[in-house]
């Protein structure tokens, strides 16, 4: 078999093969815009915009659903928009 290896992370052989994966749009930035202890509207709103820019928005989402996340922004929604969609869902 012959494997063409193109580089090495910290993780160990990266091959040619290997899809690229996404980074969260939120990597990088200060989790207090995500989650300080009393969001403003204007905060909750910045957070949302970088959310709005993510790949991995859905995901995110799905995850904080799944996981019963309570606060913070979690793909692009917020507290409010979370509870709204859980009892939706109940309904």
């Amino acid at each position: 078999m012959n494997h063409t290896i193109v580089r090495t992370s910290a993780y160990g052989p990266v091959s040619t093969a290997a899809p690229a994966r996404s980074r969260p749009a939120c990597a990088g930035t200060d989790p207090e815009l995500f989650f300080a202890h009393a969001l403003s509207t204007s905060q909750v709103e910045r957070a949302k915009a970088v959310c709005a820019t993510c790949p991995l928005m859905e995901n995110c989402l799905q995850g904080a659903l799944e996981r019963g996340e309570e606060h913070g922004v979690w793909g692009g929604t917020d507290e409010d928009d979370r509870r709204r969609m859980k009892r939706r869902a109940a309904a």
